[in-house]
């Protein structure tokens, strides 16, 4: 178990893993230690096997993490749908990249999140940043951390993390952040702290010049991710030294001008102001260039005020610029979440689980002062039917008699505001009970129950999901289900909405699955 009150944010790259343990919610960010090592070649478990020892021999002993992953296939791209949010938001976005890319949409990983406002033909629509990769990536990559002893709460990219480092004082200007890695370079461009434009490029960064003669190899192999491959050490053998530091910097300044070029067409004339270096730090060449140039002087990063850095940890928060920004952006609702469905849902169904304990706690503990309170009203009932006996076998005089009837009458009414008072709007859920008995598919579970109350009575919505090996057998139980619900009179207005139809991921078995959505309404009483 982690420690209460800290996090992880892990920046994974390709060649190099930055982990920082932070206070979640402290202004500066305060780190309480940090740590960097050279990601091993090899498969998940041996990157996590040295992640493991990395974090024990440093100290750490936090376990939940914010993670940012680097990798040449993730994409981000802006786009304008209507005003909405979740799954629906989702949805739209997996429509629109399906008619961008080959890849299959069901085999790509996709979340988004609303950045701003835009307005096309008079109408007012929700610009979305669409961030998507292919789903394998992800799962080696949270296989990785859960053997590392990781409990990931986010996967976002490192261009999300560094825009969530944008100055507060430049909240509307543009400002661009560069990343620097060993054979690779990603920029970024944002506004208010939201990502507008990203750009990764393939780039040999010249080293000090003691690693040059080790370095004139590698860094000139391509890169085939994690896996040692007879291609690429004949690659290897075979690759020309890196380029000298002036043309390293020619190179690096062609493909920054040509990002920023693309930047100003698609952004319609944006331009950045201000430039933050982090990562591997540029070469005095690249720095001359860069202000000759593209009349930008690189500035100092604003990690450096957003974090407060331990006495006596080795760096700075500018080299632990994307760890920073993801302790800085935090964990909240509506964002970009890289996390495969299947792990968000299990963190979900431990909170419904004890949401349901509650809910049924609840219920229990109405129901009985449902019947305390039938019972008290049956005994009153009975007092006043035997003093109203008493009352009229007595002939002590027919004014004295009127005023004790009067007084009966009035604790009768009493009495029966007593009982009304003791009603449960619980009792008028019996339909729904009798309802939910309907026979249900071997293969069909409920994962929710809303009721909530209206004017007229109360408005409920079930979800469930059903599996079967092809999509017309689910279809199929569904009907069957739906038959036998209806058969016993829910009420009026019962809708039926299907949600998603999918196939089965591999630890779910094999099939499809579809979720599905039941709207209806129960009357109340009288």
């Amino acid at each position: 178990m982690g420690v209460k009150g800290k996090m992880l944010a892990i920046e994974v790259a390709t060649r190099t893993i930055r982990v920082a343990e932070f206070v979640p919610g402290s202004t500066p960010i305060e780190v309480t230690r940090a740590a960097t090592m050279e990601r091993p070649a090899g498969e998940p478990g041996v990157v996590a096997k040295a992640l493991r020892t990395l974090l024990a021999e440093k100290g750490f002993t936090a376990k939940r993490a914010l993670v940012a992953y680097s990798g040449p296939l993730i994409e981000h791209r802006l786009y304008g749908i209507p005003p909405v949010t979740g799954e629906t938001r989702n949805e739209l976005l997996r429509g629109k990249i399906a008619q961008e890319v080959s890849t299959p949409i069901g085999e790509l990983c996709v979340s988004g999140e609303i950045v701003g406002k835009i307005s096309e033909q008079g109408h007012e629509r929700a610009e979305a940043l669409a961030v998507y990769t292919p789903e394998f990536e992800i799962r080696r990559l949270t296989f990785l951390l859960i053997e590392a002893g990781i409990s990931p709460a986010r996967i976002a990219s490192v261009p999300l993390a560094l825009a969530a480092l944008h100055p507060q004082s430049e909240e509307s200007a543009l400002v661009g952040f560069v990343h620097a890695e060993p054979g690779r370079c990603t920029i970024t461009v944002s506004t208010g702290a939201k990502l507008r434009f990203a750009r990764e490029f393939t780039l040999p960064i010249q080293r000090p010049a003691e690693a040059a003669a080790s370095a004139a190899v590698t860094d000139a192999v391509p890169d085939y991710g994690n896996i040692e491959l007879p291609e690429a050490r004949l690659a290897a053998a075979a690759a020309p030294a890196v380029p000298p530091a002036e043309e390293a910097a020619e190179r690096l300044l062609t493909d920054l001008t040509r990002s920023l070029l693309y930047f100003r067409q698609v952004s319609r004339g944006g331009s950045i102001s201000k430039l933050y270096w982090s990562g591997e730090a540029p070469t005095a060449e690249a720095k001359a260039l860069i202000l000759q140039r593209l009349k930008l002087e690189i500035a100092p990063h604003p990690a450096e005020e957003a974090a407060s850095w331990p006495a006596g940890q080795a760096g700075s928060p500018s080299d632990y610029a994307v760890p920073v920004g993801l302790a800085k952006a935090g964990q909240v609702p509506e964002q970009v979440n890289l996390l495969p469905e299947g792990y968000q849902r299990r963190q979900k169904r431990r909170s419904y689980l004890a949401a349901s304990v509650a809910v049924w706690g609840a219920f229990l503990l109405a129901a009985g002062a449902v019947f305390a309170g039938f019972h008290n009203a049956e005994t009153r009932y009975r007092e006043v039917i035997e003093q109203s006996g008493e009352l009229a076998s007595r002939r002590a005089g027919a004014q004295a008699d009127f005023l004790r009837w009067a007084e009966i009458r009035k604790r009768a009414e009493e009495v029966e505001g007593m009982d009304r008072s003791h009603r449960s709007p619980f009792t008028r859920w019996r339909p729904l009970l009798h309802w939910l008995g309907a026979s249900v598919p071997r293969d069909m579970t409920f994962t929710s129950v809303t009721i909530e109350a209206t004017g007229a009575g109360y408005r409920g919505e079930l979800r469930g999901r059903v599996r079967g090996k092809d999509p017309s057998e689910v279809q199929a139980r569904l009907n069957g289900f739906l038959a036998a619900a209806l058969a016993r009179s829910l009420g009026e207005g019962v809708l039926y909405a299907p949600i998603e139809v999918r196939p089965m991921a591999e630890d779910e078995g094999r099939g499809v699955i579809q979720e599905f959505r039941l709207t209806f309404t129960l009357a109340r009483e009288a």
